[in-house]
C-alpha cells in the first residue's frame, strides 16, 4: 500500500513537492492502492439486510470513501456559486473605489507638493535628454578658460619683487636685483633648451641643516623627473637598459631592516653573535697610521697621568694629555651625558643591502666570472640539456676609437626600493633595479643563479626588456603599482629611497643667459592653456585606443579558456598590435610638436627637436612684441631686438590689451540680481499697508499679518 509520504518522496526526484500536492488526483482516486482494503465496513444493520437479500450486493468499487452528508455538500456547492458571481475584479475595484472618491461628501486633503515633485521630477529627466544629446560626457569645463591668465598680466603690471626682511623693509646687504630671473638654459646631449623662472634665494633665509636618521614614504616628483632623465640619458647615449632585476627579502633580513633584531629560534642559538652591543662612550688615544701600539687605551680614568716605571718600560710616560678620555673620575664638564650606547649588530637599511649587491654586479660584470653549467640544444632531437663544462665569460671594458682598452666598463644602474603592505598588512620590502647588462640565452641560466647567490637574502627575478629605450617607464609604473591597494602608498623606508650611477645621471643644465622676469610668467601658463586644449582631443583618441585594446586583451583571455580556434585568436591579437601602434603614432604627433608647457606648471617651458633654438627665438620674440615682455637680458643688451619685436606685433598687441581690459572689467562688474515684478508689487503694497495701520495706531500682530495681506488682496 501506498502512502502519501511515499508519494512524495519517490516523485520528489520529477517534480518539486508543491506541484505533487496540486496534481495528486490520482492518488486520492485510488489509482496507486486498493480501495478494498481501505473501505469501511458495513454497519450491522446494513449487512443484514444485504444478507436477507432485500437489496442487491453494491460492488466495492462503487462506494465512496469518506462520503459527507448532503446538506454539508449541498451547502458548499451553493457557497462556491454565490462568491463567484459576487466576486469582482481588481480593474472594478480600483474604479469602484474612483467613483466613491468623486462622490463623497468630504473631500480628503491631498498633498500640496505633490503635483510639483512630479512635474519637477519630468522636467529635470527632460533636461538630461537634452543634455546628452548636447555635448558629449568627456568634455571638462575648465575655469581657466575665462582669462585667467590676464589677471597675472595685470599683478606683474603693479607689482615689483623685492627682497625683504622680518620687519618689511630692505636689508643693507641686499642688492637692487630682482629675486626672480628667467634663464635660459640648454642641454647639449639631447638638444633641449628651457625657459626656466629661477628663485634666488636671500642670504638672510639659508636652509636649516639636515639632522637625524631620513624616511620617507614616496617617490618625490623631484625624484620621478631624476629617474626618468637618467632613463632618456641612457638610452640616448648608452643604449638604454637590458635587464630588469626584482630582489626580495627573507624572513630574517626583514627583521634586520624594521629592527636589527633576530626571532626567537635565532635569539635562542645567537651565542657569541648577539645581536645587541653596548659601547662605552668615552674618547680614547689610538695609534695613527704607520705608529707601533704599545698597549691598550685607558678607558676608565680621566685627565693627565703617568705611567709607572718598570722592567719593559723603565721611563715614565704622560698619558691622556688634554683630557682625551672622559672617564668616571673626570671633569663634569667633560663627562658624556650617557655613558653607554646600545648599538645593534644587525641593524641595516634596504639602501646598504642594495649597495652590497650592485657592488658585486660590478666587480662581476668588469673583471668575469665562470657559468658552472649551459643550456645547450641537442644536435639530433633539438631538445635543450644542460651541459655541466665551466666557461668563462670575460668582463667588460669601455672602448675606444682604435679597439678595447684596459679602462673598466662603466655600470649603469637605476634602483628603487618600496615597502608597501601585503594581503595580511605586513610590510613587504622590495627593490626595482634596471641595469644594462644581458648575456646570451645558454648564459642566461647560469647568470641568473650568480645574481641570486650575490644577492643572498631571498630570491631575485630577473626580466628582459623588449624595449630598452623605454626601460624609465617599466621602473616607474612597477613602483606605481603599490598605489592602487588600500595603502594608498609605497611604504614608509629608512636611508635612501633611490639611486642612480654615476655615469647614467644625465648633465645637468647649462644656463646660457639670464633675463628679468617681468610678465613672462603670465606668458607662459597662457602658453600652457592653449597647448593643453591642443591637446585634448589627442589625448581622448588615445585613452579610447587604450581602452579597446584592455577589452580586447580579456575578449582574448577568455577566447582562450573557450578554447577558440587559432584563426580567431590571431585576429584579436593582429587587433591589440594595431591599436597598440595607434595610440604610439597619436603620441608621437604629440611630441612632434617638440613644446612641453602646462597650465599647471607656470614656471617652465621647454623646447626640444632639431628646430629647438629656432622656435625659442621666436617664443621669446612674440613674447616681447605680441605680450609685451621687457625683454632685459642680464648679459647683453638686446634694445634694438626689442624695439624690431614690438614694431611686427603692434596689432596683436593692441588686441590682447583690450581683452585684457575687457576681462577686468567682467571681474569688477557687479552680479546682477533677478527680480520678480510681481513679488516686488505684492511686497511693496504690504508694507504699504502696515505703514498706514502704525499711522492710525492700530498694531498688526505677526501671526496676523499673513491673514492681512491676503484681505488686503481680496479688497483689490
Amino acid at each position: 500500500m501506498l502512502d502519501a509520504n511515499d508519494l512524495h518522496y519517490i516523485a520528489g526526484a520529477v517534480m518539486p513537492q508543491d506541484q505533487i500536492k496540486k496534481h495528486n488526483a490520482s492518488f486520492e482516486t485510488g489509482f496507486f492502492r486498493s480501495k478494498i482494503n481501505d473501505a469501511p465496513k458495513h454497519s450491522k444493520q446494513v449487512q443484514a439486510l444485504i444478507d436477507s437479500g432485500l437489496f442487491k450486493s453494491i460492488p466495492v468499487y462503487d462506494r465512496v470513501i469518506g462520503a459527507e452528508p448532503i446538506r454539508l455538500k449541498k451547502l458548499k456547492e451553493t457557497t462556491e456559486v454565490y462568491r463567484s458571481i459576487n466576486r469582482a475584479t481588481e480593474h472594478n475595484r480600483e474604479a469602484a473605489a474612483g467613483t466613491a472618491e468623486r462622490h463623497r461628501l468630504v473631500k480628503g486633503r491631498k498633498s500640496p507638493t505633490r503635483n510639483f515633485r512630479e512635474r519637477r521630477a519630468r522636467q529635470e529627466a527632460f533636461l538630461r535628454v537634452l543634455n546628452r544629446s548636447k555635448r558629449p560626457r568627456f568634455i571638462d569645463y575648465d575655469h581657466r578658460a575665462n582669462g585667467d591668465h590676464y589677471s597675472l598680466y595685470e599683478g606683474a603690471e603693479l607689482t615689483t619683487p623685492q627682497v625683504l626682511n622680518h620687519n618689511g623693509r630692505k636689508a643693507i646687504g641686499e642688492t637692487d636685483k630682482s629675486p626672480i630671473s628667467m634663464q635660459l638654459m640648454h642641454r647639449e646631449w639631447n638638444e633641449t633648451f628651457k625657459f626656466q623662472a629661477v628663485r634666488e634665494t636671500p642670504s638672510s633665509n639659508a636652509p636649516d641643516v639636515n639632522t637625524g636618521k631620513r624616511f620617507t614614504e614616496k617617490l618625490t616628483p623631484r625624484s620621478v623627473s631624476r629617474i626618468f632623465e637618467a632613463a632618456a640619458y641612457t638610452a640616448q647615449c648608452h643604449g638604454g637598459f637590458t635587464t630588469f632585476l626584482t630582489p626580495t627579502f627573507s624572513k630574517e633580513q626583514r627583521l634586520a631592516i624594521f629592527g636589527g633584531m633576530t626571532d626567537g629560534e635565532k635569539y635562542v642559538s645567537a651565542g657569541a653573535h648577539h645581536p645587541i652591543q653596548y659601547k662605552r662612550n668615552m674618547v680614547t688615544k689610538r695609534a695613527s697610521k704607520g705608529e707601533k701600539k704599545y698597549m691598550d687605551p685607558v678607558c676608565d680614568i680621566a685627565g693627565e697621568y703617568w705611567t709607572i716605571p718598570s722592567k719593559d718600560n723603565p721611563i715614565p710616560k704622560c698619558m691622556n694629555r688634554g683630557g682625551e678620555i672622559a672617564g668616571d673620575y673626570c671633569d663634569l664638564r667633560f663627562k658624556p651625558p650617557q655613558e653607554f650606547t646600545m648599538e645593534k649588530t644587525l641593524e641595516t637599511t634596504i639602501g646598504k643591502e642594495v649597495s652590497r649587491f650592485l657592488d658585486g654586479l660590478k666587480k662581476m660584470y668588469q673583471r668575469g666570472w665562470i657559468a658552472d653549467h649551459t643550456i645547450q640544444n641537442d644536435s639530433e632531437t633539438g631538445q635543450p640539456y644542460c651541459d655541466l663544462t665551466y666557461e668563462k665569460i670575460p668582463g667588460h671594458s669601455n672602448p675606444s676609437e682604435f679597439g678595447p682598452t684596459n679602462v673598466p666598463g662603466d655600470f649603469h644602474y637605476i634602483w628603487v626600493a618600496e615597502c608597501p603592505a601585503n594581503e595580511y598588512g605586513e610590510p613587504n620590502p622590495h627593490v626595482h633595479i634596471l641595469i644594462r647588462w644581458s648575456v646570451p640565452h645558454h648564459q642566461f641560466s647560469p647568470w641568473a643563479k650568480r645574481i641570486e647567490s650575490l644577492w643572498g637574502h631571498g630570491t631575485v627575478k630577473v626580466e628582459k626588456l623588449r624595449k630598452p629605450k623605454a626601460a624609465g617607464s617599466y621602473i616607474i609604473k612597477a613602483v606605481g603599482y603599490a598605489a592602487k591597494g588600500e595603502n594608498g602608498g609605497q611604504g614608509l623606508i629608512r636611508g635612501n629611497r633611490y639611486s642612480i650611477a654615476k655615469c647614467s645621471r644625465a648633465p645637468a643644465w647649462e644656463c646660457l643667459t639670464s633675463f628679468e622676469a617681468d610678465n613672462m610668467i603670465a606668458v607662459i601658463k597662457e602658453m600652457g592653456y592653449k597647448l593643453d586644449q591642443w591637446k585634448k582631443p589627442l589625448k581622448r583618441q588615445v585613452n579610447k585606443l587604450h581602452f579597446a585594446k584592455n577589452q580586447t586583451i580579456k575578449a582574448k583571455a577568455i577566447a582562450q579558456k573557450q578554447g577558440k580556434p587559432e584563426e580567431q585568436l590571431k585576429k584579436m591579437q593582429a587587433r591589440i598590435i594595431r591599436l597598440e601602434k595607434q595610440a604610439e603614432k597619436l603620441n608621437q604627433n604629440i611630441k612632434e610638436r617638440g613644446v612641453h608647457v602646462s597650465a599647471d606648471n607656470r614656471f617652465c617651458i621647454t623646447f626640444e627637436g632639431k628646430d629647438a633654438a629656432e622656435k625659442v627665438d621666436q617664443f621669446m620674440f612674440w613674447a616681447a612684441g605680441a605680450r609685451g615682455w621687457g625683454m632685459k637680458c642680464r648679459d647683453m643688451d638686446m634694445a634694438d631686438i626689442k624695439q624690431a619685436a614690438d614694431q611686427q606685433y603692434q596689432q596683436e598687441r593692441n588686441r590682447h590689451i583690450d581683452k585684457q581690459c575687457y576681462w577686468k572689467a567682467v571681474i569688477n562688474d557687479s552680479v546682477p540680481i533677478a527680480i520678480d515684478e510681481d513679488e516686488y508689487e505684492r511686497q511693496r503694497s504690504y508694507h504699504h499697508f502696515l505703514r498706514e495701520k502704525h499711522e492710525k495706531g492700530e498694531y498688526v500682530y505677526a501671526g496676523k499679518q499673513t491673514a492681512a495681506l491676503s484681505r488686503m488682496e481680496s479688497d483689490q
